[in-house]
């Protein structure tokens, strides 16, 4: 029989609550680790209490000076939605480049100013959910990242504003290259845009025979552009102004485009007078043969602010597959420009000369200076067709035979597209612009037309086609180029690219293939034997 003492009944229940004692206590030491965590974490996230530190060379974990201010200074949050997936051959490898390249710029953009910016990284291959969001953004491609602020949106493609790809050359086994990244000034000219709060309008004039605005079902209409117009964020309507001769007071930009009857002594100096007080002004040669160059013509209009408009269409060769080229197609009337035929400098079309690409012009109209033009202007020839071109002349059917007549005609390049910027009248030109494009400051006060129109600003095509329906698609960059530099929305920041931080060890050259065999295999193992020889000595004592 055996009887439990006191004294071992009370050693047990000591033992007991010795162990629930310190259950108790990792427990809790535990949760207030947790909450230790929990509590760094939040300070941490408070921006009078965090600090960042980026220890690389080229600080590449921090935004540019430049752009982290234009973040600081956003009125409210901003959303970065992010559109990428694979691109095809040849451009697979330079396409993953430089998406990762900018999508590693987003998430330092986040990590730095995680209340200013807020970036959605999409996944494509949620095809259902990814279509619902690119048709809510007006979306028509991929490989994108989309800028927005309540109903402002920038759109920026990844090949053309982001990137700036070298095609390579198959010919020698020459892969595309990533030639330029232009990730941080695209973001910032993207966030300069979506912050400013007014929404630019734009009126077309109708009741001569111009385009219909609203159309989208012609060839010829100007629906798609005025979708394209909308969804860049601006305002874009018809005016009539053999109804209503006075410019509405919130109008930035006035269109004439391709007029069939001309317009009124009255309506033109209507026209001219807003031009001269700092208006913009969009204006196309006409199509008909019987109107140009008339009184009350688009060319009549444009003479007054000193560029004229020379018969015939500018033709050039086309070439034939075998190595020749064939005139006399009604396809020599449209030409192409490219290269050296894009001002370089001014805003319209640099950035169409820096991703080379190409502007379309069907039956273009060759522009000259003529006449007198406003004091302290600045013309630039925006488009200059190709060397081979010339001008093709009307016949006695009116149209040309699209062949070169020595005896008659002359050869290129001309100008089928101009930009004109001058003060208003009785100011100085000089405060307002600072480069020989008339490209002035960016930055509009808000309150008032008035105070919006600082130099005048003209753009005269000398195709109409450019912005029609059937070859938008292929001019889109350029035409929205055009709207946003008359509206001033050309914007304008220079971030220095800055090289991508490689840290390279050269084991062919150098003796670093033998230290770091050495640091491997001899010190580290050589280290943890002594500190073993030094633990197990302290024991022993």
């Amino acid at each position: 029989m055996v009887v439990r003492t006191p004294a071992l009944a009370g050693r047990g229940g000591t033992l007991a609550w010795s162990r629930s004692s310190l259950l108790l206590q990792v427990f809790g030491v535990v949760g207030l680790m947790f909450l230790g965590a929990v509590l760094v974490t939040y300070l941490g996230t408070l921006p009078g209490l965090r600090r960042r530190f980026d220890l690389t060379a080229v600080g590449s974990n921090t935004l540019d000076e430049r752009l982290a201010e234009l973040v600081v200074k956003l009125p409210e949050p901003v959303l970065v939605e992010v559109f990428f997936r694979p691109f095809d051959y040849p451009l697979t490898r330079v396409g993953a480049q430089a998406q990762g390249r900018m999508s590693q710029l987003l998430h330092v953009a986040r990590n730095q100013f995680p209340d200013q910016l807020k970036v959605r990284e999409h996944d494509l291959a949620d095809v259902a959910k990814v279509s619902v969001r690119m048709k809510e953004l007006g979306l028509e491609e991929d490989n994108v990242v989309v800028v927005t602020r309540g109903k402002h949106k920038v759109v920026l493609r990844l090949l053309r504003d982001i990137a700036r790809i070298d095609p390579g050359n198959p010919l020698v086994e020459s892969e595309p290259t990533l030639e330029a990244f232009r990730g941080e000034e695209a973001l910032g000219v993207a966030l300069l845009r979506v912050s400013i709060e007014e929404t630019p309008r734009i009126v077309f004039t109708v009741g001569h025979g111009e385009r219909d605005l609203f159309d989208v079902e012609k060839p010829l209409g100007l629906g798609r552009l005025h979708s394209a117009l909308v969804a860049d964020g601006l305002r874009a309507d018809r005016w009539d102004s053999s109804a209503d001769p006075s410019v509405p007071s919130d109008v930035r930009v006035i269109a004439i485009v391709d007029p069939q009857q001309p317009f009124s002594s009255a309506e033109l100096d209507v026209i001219e007078r807003f031009v001269q007080d700092g208006g913009r002004l969009l204006v196309t040669t006409t199509g008909n043969a019987a109107l140009f160059g008339q009184p009350g013509s688009p060319e009549a209009l444009a003479a007054r602010l000193g560029i004229g408009a020379r018969a015939g269409f500018v033709a050039q060769p086309i070439p034939d597959g075998f190595g020749g080229w064939r005139m006399g197609i009604e396809q020599c009337g449209t030409i192409v420009v490219a290269g050296a035929g894009l001002d370089r400098r001014h805003p319209v079309t640099e950035s169409l000369w820096r991703a080379d690409e190409r502007v379309g012009l069907p039956n273009a109209r060759a522009l000259v200076p003529e006449g007198i033009r406003p004091q302290n202007s600045v013309l630039v020839d925006l488009l200059r067709s190709p060397e081979a071109s010339w001008r093709d002349l009307p016949q006695s059917g009116g149209r040309g035979d699209w062949r070169f007549d020595q005896r008659g005609e002359e050869t290129g390049p001309f100008a089928v597209a101009m930009a004109l910027a001058f003060p208003p009248v009785d100011s100085d030109f000089g405060s307002d612009s600072g480069s020989d494009s008339g490209s002035d400051s960016g930055s509009d006060s808000p309150s008032g037309a008035q105070s919006e129109r600082r130099a005048a600003r003209v753009i005269a095509l000398g195709a109409s086609d450019v912005l029609s329906n059937d070859i938008l698609a292929r001019n889109r960059d350029f035409v929205m180029n055009v709207f946003n530099w008359l509206a001033q929305r050309d914007y304008r920041l220079v971030i220095r690219p800055r090289e991508v931080e490689q840290r390279v060890l050269d084991l062919a050259n150098t003796s670093a293939l033998t230290l770091l065999n050495v640091l491997a295999f001899g010190v580290l193992p050589g280290l943890c034997a002594v500190l073993g020889v030094v633990v197990a000595f302290a024991r022993r004592r």
